[in-house]
């Protein structure tokens, strides 16, 4: 099943995805499943399609992709090969909605990955018991800014992965999809920049869940992205950039003019979002 969250005028909620019309439904964390809620189904061209997740924190695992070719064999599957980063809240932008650009002085780069949205609160949950938490999987954009100057987000860490409106989510949250056996594809105006799989990855994504919740708690709509495959590469201003995953969807966005520039908006990322169509 596939799943959003949309705004109908002055309501949110979230919806099936039912060819072209969203149906209302909940997410029940006691049942662990989506339920659904009253209301009528409506027109997908007809809603405003929002990402489909309300986190108090997004957690960003990095390092947890073997290298490609020979200098990845062999490399342990473990823990502590992987770096985890926390992005606040207003970081967060919907499908088809223009990335912020935090100004001239940093470079963007793209990162899918596959997103893993939490259901129910929780804390050290195991691994075999991780898939109960989850309410979806969806797509991932980590973006994440580098200081011009070639310093790299070494330069300025605190900002590297803080600004608004640059962690694209979305379209959909697919509910039943193997974590384990997901295709990952990245396109910047057309040209392929990134392609794996979550098999490569060297903490499986239900391991990664039970990881992260050892050392906080876990509540209803936070976002654990999972890691990105090898190629992140530059986000031109005004380019279009596409990240699909099999079984989920594309999440599509065009990047913005650096701020300052003329057409900037001010607006935060989380109230940029999109139609439900390009």
């Amino acid at each position: 099943m596939l799943v959003c969250r949309y705004a109908d005028g002055g309501r949110r909620g979230y919806g099936r995805v039912d060819h072209d019309h969203v149906v209302p439904v909940e997410y029940d964390p006691e049942a662990g499943r989506w339920v659904p809620r009253p209301g009528p189904a409506r027109p997908l061209g007809e809603v405003r399609v929002l990402a489909p997740a309300e986190p108090t924190k997004i957690v960003c695992v990095a390092l947890n992709y073997r290298a490609e070719g020979a200098a990845g064999a062999g490399r342990p599957a473990d823990s502590a090969s992987m770096a985890v980063v926390l992005k606040p809240p207003s970081s967060l932008v919907g499908p088809w909605a223009p990335v912020s650009h935090p100004g001239r002085s940093w470079v963007l780069k793209h990162e899918a990955e596959l997103a893993v949205v939490i259901g129910t609160r929780c804390k050290r949950v195991s691994p075999g018991r991780a898939e109960a938490v989850v309410a979806g999987f969806t797509c991932a954009n980590d973006i994440t800014a580098y200081a011009r100057d070639g310093a790299g987000p070494g330069g300025h860490p605190v900002w590297a992965k803080h600004f608004d409106g640059c962690t694209p989510l979305g379209p959909w949250l697919a509910t039943d999809l193997d974590a384990a056996d997901a295709e990952i594809t990245c396109r910047v105006d057309g040209e392929l920049r990134q392609r794996g799989s979550t098999r490569d990855l060297l903490t499986p994504v239900h391991d990664v869940v039970a990881l992260v919740s050892e050392h906080m708690t876990l509540l209803p709509g936070d976002v654990i992205l999972t890691g990105t495959p090898g190629g992140s590469g530059p986000l031109p201003a005004g380019g279009r950039v596409e990240v699909a995953i099999g079984g989920v969807g594309t999440l599509c966005n065009t990047i913005g003019e650096p701020s300052g520039a003329a057409g900037e908006t001010g607006a935060a990322g989380s109230e940029r979002e999109g139609r439900s169509t390009p």
